[in-house]
């Protein structure tokens, strides 16, 4: 090992061992006794929040609406002639559904394991009854003459046809071995895949992607495994699927095209999701933050929006039999189910409503004077203090979407910033661009520009970033202590020179460049959260939080800045959840934790209080 890749704390690495395991008790023992008795409060007033489910995964298929619905139980069920009927149960929670393509009626369901990415399939029809079980990081399900096609995710194994992990294949099940068709040096170690099948599953239109920046796209046989490249540039594609002919959407820095059997179109706003049944194509535009929905005629292009006049997120869309399924939420809908036919929308089940909320669109100046959006969601009056939520990468956009954490919150007498920040998709392209690799300082520039905006109104000001956004949180309070009054930071990146070396982190180097290039190793330094945790300035009262069982950010991130933090004298705290993931947790598991991260708020204010 050289010098430079000397860490004290990489025992904390090793999930297994003792050093890890007596971290997280004498961690979860701290934040038990300052917080335990009012997380347990706030838990019994969340579960209140629970008992109406909201809708997490849709599919369409022949005889319905397959969904899932999330609350104090998980329930997977038919949407059929206005019933609803229980589907089917098995183990973890179920995560997602989508329809087995090249079937009216079979269904594929994806339990999480403690919310591990790991998980395990159903394949079902739509009686409940299972024909498949897998387990794995599986997905992109579709059926021929018995034989089953899907992409496989090898993460923590190489896959049988050589190269190295994290990458994915194509693969098919006959008689219950599975085969490798295609995908050996074509996807790379870092790379992985979308899959659009034919309407006959013979072929199947497959994107490589390298990051959310870099595609390729294959035309690929799906019998002999031969394939061509179609195209392949430094942009990323969305694969809408086929109607007479494919049809996929470029995403370029200098905007947008839809390629639709050889022709190509151009569309003038960013686009999230698009998805094509027969002569029609539904698109997903972003419009000052907030979705609009267009549905184009394949043959003239001609379009008409539905839905409009609403500020809403799609949160994801299907296509079958020339009908569409739209799933979308708001900061004030918990979600609706909206079915399009013969270009007629009905609406076949809609959540809660928040009451009283009131909405308000923020401009903020950033630090080179590009204007930052975001939202400003309260209940009028006195506010507490305001959380700010910020992300910015991956393209992710942030949106108008309901949290059963922000609704709570908004009871208690709190307002929810959403920033948009560079790193996300909210502009397009450029804007993602504008806040990845070198430009990454941007992101966080842009949090502490609202930030700062929101303390000068006298606001007590609550950082929260989850994942990427934790690494933005952390950077910010590493960077400008002074900003937050207090924050939280959940599943969080930190540790930007080992990242690529943890888990599945290969994925993001093209998203926060490579630690093995010696300039930018030297950047990511400057600004990575966990070694640059100040010696001179007090960091606010932070809580970081994680679930063991998170197999995409690995808890090490959390553990090692906590560890390090706290042996500098911070005010930091860790609660390792052992019961949970990246993608999420139990329902009451999930109260559990927001119930933690609510106390947690009321606590480390109260302690502003106290001083002033």
């Amino acid at each position: 090992m050289l010098a430079r890749d000397f860490d004290p704390l990489i025992c904390y690495e090793d999930l297994s061992g003792e050093a890890v395991k007596g971290v997280i008790e004498v961690f979860n023992r701290e934040v038990e006794e300052l917080l335990g008795g009012l997380a347990k409060i706030h838990y019994e007033k969340l579960l209140e929040y629970q008992k109406n489910p909201k809708v997490t995964s849709v599919a369409l298929i022949k005889d319905g609406v397959v969904v899932i619905y999330k609350g104090l139980r998980d329930e997977v069920a038919l949407l059929k002639d206005g019933k609803r009927v229980t589907l089917h149960s098995g183990d973890g929670f179920p995560a997602s559904v989508e329809r087995v393509e090249g079937s009216d009626e079979l269904i594929s369901i994806n339990y999480s394991i403690m919310g591990a990415d790991e998980g395990r399939v159903y394949i079902v029809d739509v009686n409940g009854k299972p024909l498949y079980v897998l387990n794995g990081v599986i997905r992109n399900f579709g059926i021929r003459d018995g034989t089953l096609y899907y992409v496989r995710s090898y993460r923590r194994i190489k896959p049988p046809d050589g190269g190295d992990t994290p990458t994915d294949r194509i693969v098919k099940l006959v008689n219950g071995e599975e085969k490798v068709i295609w995908g050996e040096g074509f996807v790379g170690s870092g790379e992985f895949i979308g899959v659009a099948y034919s309407p006959d599953l013979r072929k199947a239109l497959v994107a490589v992607y390298k990051g959310l920046s870099r595609s390729r796209v294959y035309l690929v046989d799906l019998d002999s495994g031969s394939s061509e490249l179609l195209e392949g540039g430094d942009y990323n594609v969305i694969l809408a699927g086929w109607g007479r002919d494919y049809v996929y959407v470029r995403r370029k820095v200098e905007g947008v095209e839809v390629f639709v059997g050889g022709r190509v179109f151009k569309v003038d706003r960013p686009i999230d999701n698009a998805k094509v049944t027969r002569d029609k194509l539904l698109i997903v535009e972003i419009v000052n933050a907030s979705h609009r929905i267009k549905i184009y005629d394949l043959d003239s292009m001609e379009a008409r929006e539905i839905l409009g006049g609403e500020r809403f997120t799609v949160l994801s869309i299907d296509g079958f039999n020339g009908k569409f399924l739209i799933h979308r939420t708001s900061f004030i809908k918990q979600y609706s189910l909206d079915l399009v036919e013969n270009g007629n929308v009905t609406t076949i089940d809609e959540g809660v409503i928040v009451k009283d909320a009131i909405i308000q669109d923020l401009w903020v100046e950033g630090h080179d004077g590009t204007k930052i959006h975001s939202f400003l969601i309260s209940k009028g009056g006195n506010v507490r203090g305001v959380i700010l939520y910020g992300y910015g990468g991956f393209a992710i956009s942030q949106m108008p979407k309901y949290a059963f954490t922000y609704h709570y919150l908004l009871d208690l007498g709190y307002a929810i910033v959403i920033a948009n920040i560079r790193g996300g998709g909210e502009e397009g392209e450029w804007w993602h661009r504008a806040g990845i690799l070198e430009n990454k300082e941007n992101t966080f520039k842009d949090f502490a520009s609202v930030a700062r905006f929101l303390k000068n109104l006298g606001l007590k000001v609550i950082g929260f970033g989850i994942s990427n956004g934790g690494l933005t949180v952390g950077s910010v309070i590493t960077k400008w202590p002074e900003l937050l009054d207090a924050a939280i930071i959940g599943y969080p990146v930190l540790d930007m020179l080992r990242y690529h070396k943890l888990y599945i982190g290969k994925y993001w180097i093209p998203e926060y460049g490579d630690p093995e290039d010696p300039k930018m190793r030297k950047y990511l330094l400057s600004y990575s959260p966990y070694h640059n945790i100040p010696l001179d300035r007090r960091l606010p009262p932070t809580l970081v939080y994680t679930g063991i069982h998170d197999d995409r950010v690995h808890p090490a991130h959390a553990i090692k800045f906590a560890v390090k933090a706290k042996l500098l004298g911070h005010p930091v705290y860790l609660r390792v959840e052992t019961r949970s993931g990246h993608r999420g947790a139990q329902t009451q598991i999930a109260a559990l934790e927001t119930a933690y991260i609510v106390a947690f708020i009321n606590w480390a204010l109260q302690q502003q209080n106290i001083k002033t």
